[in-house]
């Protein structure tokens, strides 16, 4: 049995919410991509620009959310596998140890051993404790 501080819990809890909102196996659509080109809304229109208010609705991402990315983002900066293991980790689906791997290693380019991806892991799971950390305390 793994015993966990509360603050542990809480940076798990922002992560599997980041993990919700960014999910990689979401349709592309929801992610922002648009569906329609120029073209296709020029027929549609009769080759008239619809107006600002017809356009669509942006995409809008909780900023609890926003800031777990924004930290996530930093780290990829830094250390490109620890981010795209955490982006896998909690943002793919299936299986921790095989499916969410594969996913890692087909962000990454590279195979990452079994062991290693759990190292990194912990290790970006500390960093975004820490980022956390720093931002209650500035606070």
């Amino acid at each position: 049995m793994t015993i966990t501080s509360q603050f542990d819990a809480y940076v798990r809890r922002r992560l599997d919410s980041l993990g919700r909102e960014f999910a990689l196996h979401r349709d592309i659509e929801i992610l922002g991509h648009k569906s329609k080109d120029i073209l296709q809304v020029l027929m549609e229109h009769k080759g008239e620009m619809p107006p600002r208010a017809v356009g669509f609705r942006p995409l809008t991402i909780p900023p609890l959310d926003m800031q777990i990315e924004d930290i996530v983002r930093g780290i990829h900066a830094d250390s490109p596998i620890l981010a795209i293991v955490l982006r896998a980790y909690y943002c793919g689906s299936g299986r921790q140890g095989v499916e969410r791997r594969h996913t890692a290693e087909a962000m990454f380019g590279r195979r990452i051993r079994r062991d290693r991806y759990y190292t990194y892991h912990a290790l970006g799971f500390q960093r975004v404790a820490g980022a956390l950390s720093a931002i209650a305390r500035a606070a």
